[in-house]
């Protein structure tokens, strides 16, 4: 497993932290108890961090813990540096996500000044933050980055996000317009507000450590054949690597990774007696037709999904109807998820368009 070592060490460090910690999980408890408004329409088409006492919530959290210890280890010049979710990345006078971005890629990022200093005029330090934000998100998509969702405010602390709330609703007064819904959440509190920027604070971690470190680990180390085991002999000996004259090394890596999750998947997703069939996957279309293929990958990483969707889906499909039944599983997944996927269906004829 890519730096395995370096997650095991995280898991050990946990004591060291903790204590560093206590102060934001003392926040979460707060945000918890004052969160009422977080599921109302106005803010499901923004991210948020999930606070109701479920199974997304606590894998959330593991995601959380893991992104914070990995950060506070590798992620700054000079050694280890505890910090928190989002509150590490607050305080303008400190160590702030810049300095992060500088020590990942030796580099400095275009678009930010050196060495800039923050007005303490809240109109002018807004301006600041914001174009720093907005430099920083358009670095990390230029390397790769999915962060179509996150915008340059919703990294902004309280106060400059109050301050630029005031702005944008001061201009739809002025001009005697009313807000639109993807602005409603110029009105959440600060309890939102939270919700919001620690659910940000942690995508944008996330893609940072996808394209300024995962990005180094050399090809030839991805290949993880599966074994006999779990394949239940289906096909192929685990051993061989896949080869095609059609796909390219990349997307043979993407073929052998969908394998190893589906193979692993199909068994904890459904349970005995409604479990697919095994299958060799070798290609990206008549493999992908039933949904169980990327139900299982979807599954892998998002477990929460797991009863709320992917058990209702048809194992073992027979018709157009229960194929359809099942991209339909899927793409409300995907919706939830908040991917950038612009996923529609059609009233006419029910059938999906993707762009």
């Amino acid at each position: 497993m890519v730096l395995k070592h370096d997650f095991h060490l995280l898991l050990k460090c946990h004591l060291l932290f903790s204590d560093s910690l206590s102060y934001c999980q003392s926040m979460d408890e707060q945000a918890e108890n004052h969160s009422a408004k977080s599921d109302t329409p106005a803010s499901l088409s923004i991210p948020k961090f999930p606070v109701a006492k479920s199974e997304e919530t606590k894998f959330y959290q593991k995601v959380l813990l893991t992104v914070e210890k990995w950060f506070s280890l590798y992620g700054w010049p000079c050694g280890t540096n505890p910090m928190c979710i989002p509150h590490s990345f607050r305080r303008n006078d400190l160590k702030s996500v810049v300095d992060m971005l500088e020590h990942l890629t030796g580099r400095m990022i275009p678009g930010i000044p050196m060495c800039q200093t923050f007005s303490k005029d809240i109109h002018q330090r807004t301006i600041q933050v914001l174009q720093q934000n907005e430099a920083i998100l358009e670095f990390l998509r230029v390397q790769g980055a999915c962060l179509c969702h996150i915008k340059p405010e919703y990294l902004l602390d309280i106060a400059e996000f109050k301050h630029w709330c005031s702005l944008q609703v001061s201009t739809y007064l002025h001009i005697n317009k009313p807000l639109p819904q993807y602005k409603k959440y110029l009105d959440c509190s600060f309890f939102d507000f939270w919700s919001l920027s620690k659910r940000s604070w942690t995508d944008v971690l996330i893609q940072i450590y996808k394209v300024l470190v995962l990005s180094r680990v050399p090809e030839d180390t991805l290949h993880e054949p599966l074994c006999p085991r779990d394949t239940e002999d289906a096909l192929l000996d685990g051993s061989h690597p896949l080869t095609s004259t059609i796909y390219s090394l990349r997307e043979l890596h993407l073929l052998s990774w969908l394998n190893m999750n589906y193979q692993k998947m199909r068994k904890i997703v459904w349970e005995a007696g409604r479990v697919p069939s095994s299958r060799w996957i070798v290609n990206f279309d008549l493999d992908f037709s039933d949904g169980l293929v990327l139900g299982a990958l979807i599954a892998a990483h998002c477990p929460y999904l797991i009863r709320s969707h992917f058990q209702r889906m048809y194992t073992t499909p027979c018709n157009v109807a229960q194929i359809l039944h099942n991209s339909i599983v899927v793409t409300q997944a995907l919706i939830l998820l908040g991917l950038s996927l612009n996923i529609k269906v059609k009233n006419n004829s029910q059938r999906f368009h993707t762009s």
